[in-house]
């Protein structure tokens, strides 16, 4: 997700200390209503959970002055590991895509010299590859956008509740 993305979430006003909010939040947090909560003691940010489906999002939240700011940033480790499964599985399904088909004889004669299995198995396994990615990311950023409003509105009626 782009910064200027990111920028897309609501803004929440309050007149809590940054200990006063991420107090409120670790509440929450630990009821387990706040999945991920991680914050670090005397500091203006915290990271909750935004699942996506089928890569989850952090939601970063920052309490600057008066306003609770929010931006979200993709978890990179298992769309890193998608990618590497995605470009490693298509060439071990060659060799065994060819050993099989070798075995009936309508192949053997149908590629007997003119057209061997990776002049069709290679375009058909590997062009799929970019679509298959922009639709998981375009799917994860949409799914996780919608968790991270949810979140926001929880923690808005926390923070927004005058009880401590």
């Amino acid at each position: 997700m782009t910064p200027s993305e990111s920028k897309n979430f609501p803004t929440i006003e309050t007149a809590l200390t940054s200990e006063q909010v991420f107090g409120r939040l670790k509440k929450l947090s630990k009821q387990g209503k706040l999945a991920g909560f991680e914050h670090t003691q005397c500091s203006s940010h915290a990271v909750v959970d935004a699942h996506g489906t089928p890569f989850d999002y952090d939601l970063r939240i920052e309490h600057a002055g008066n306003v609770i700011e929010f931006s979200m940033n993709l978890r990179k480790k298992l769309p890193t590991i998608f990618a590497v499964l995605l470009i490693v599985t298509v060439w071990p399904g060659l060799p065994l895509t060819d050993a099989f088909l070798l075995g009936f004889g309508w192949y053997e004669r149908l590629v007997s010299g003119a057209l061997e299995t990776w002049m069709w198995y290679l375009p058909l396994t590997v062009i799929p590859i970019p679509f298959v990615w922009r639709s998981s990311m375009k799917k994860s950023q949409q799914s996780a956008r919608e968790h991270a409003h949810e979140t926001i509105e929880k923690i808005r009626t926390v923070i927004a509740d005058g009880s401590s």
